[in-house]
């Protein structure tokens, strides 16, 4: 087996993927995935963002939260 092949086979696999409404059930969700390899939050929101901006009509993400992230330069334990 390849060194290439066999770092893909073990990379970490989220096992939880949860996604539930907010108040306004067109307009706001919470979507959690975990649990996920280190780096791969910020590629999967930066993937996520640009999709929302581009297919999204007459709409625009403003913020996004993510809880214990003080400013966009804070670390993320894990």
């Amino acid at each position: 087996m390849q060194v290439n092949q066999k770092n893909w086979q073990e990379l970490i696999r989220p096992s939880k993927i949860d996604i539930q409404s907010g108040k306004d059930k067109r307009r706001v969700a919470t979507v959690v995935a975990e649990p996920l390899e280190r780096g791969f939050g910020t590629t999967l929101g930066n993937a996520l963002r640009r999709i929302l901006l581009s297919s999204l009509q007459g709409a625009a993400v403003t913020s996004v939260h993510i809880d214990g992230v003080l400013h966009e330069f804070s670390s993320i334990a894990g």
